[in-house]
């Protein structure tokens, strides 16, 4: 049983119909909230030289601070100006947990100490070369041992 590509045009452009006005420019200004919370973040970033700030010997995320902050004024207000502040919050968090992962992530890579050839070049010299495709592979295989 085999479906027309005219069928699956016509089922897109019924969903994208499907879409209600409101919703769509609630949307726009959840992006715009977003968007001054990261450009909030950026401006406090650049002003204090980082966002993870030490506070006895434990490294704080200040957006994170920030996202907290935000989240109970939020809950505190009602209407538009609560769902903007829960919206930043949401927006802040994602900001400090993004940042907390990658510094998670990377210290975990750095453990065996063969991945840091993979940012600069792509695939860390690990690719087959003209002259030297069995030695290339087999630094592929002594990487993936750290797997």
């Amino acid at each position: 049983m085999s479906t027309s590509l005219t069928h699956y045009y016509a089922r897109a452009k019924g969903s994208f119909g499907n879409i209600h006005p409101a919703e769509m420019a609630q949307l726009g200004e959840d992006f715009v909230v977003a968007a001054a919370t990261g450009a909030g973040i950026g401006l406090m970033s650049a002003a204090l030289g980082g966002l993870d700030k030490k506070v006895f010997g434990i490294s704080v995320p200040l957006d994170g601070i920030a996202a907290g902050v935000l989240g109970f004024a939020g809950l505190q207000m009602t209407g538009t100006t609560g769902h903007a502040l829960k919206l930043a919050s949401i927006a802040a968090a994602g900001s400090a947990a993004g940042r907390t992962f990658e510094k998670f992530f990377k210290a975990g890579f750095k453990v065996k100490g063969e991945f840091e050839d993979l940012s600069e070049s792509g695939f860390g010299g690990f690719l087959p070369e003209a002259a030297g495709f069995g030695a290339s592979q087999d630094a592929l295989v002594e990487a993936a041992k750290y797997l």
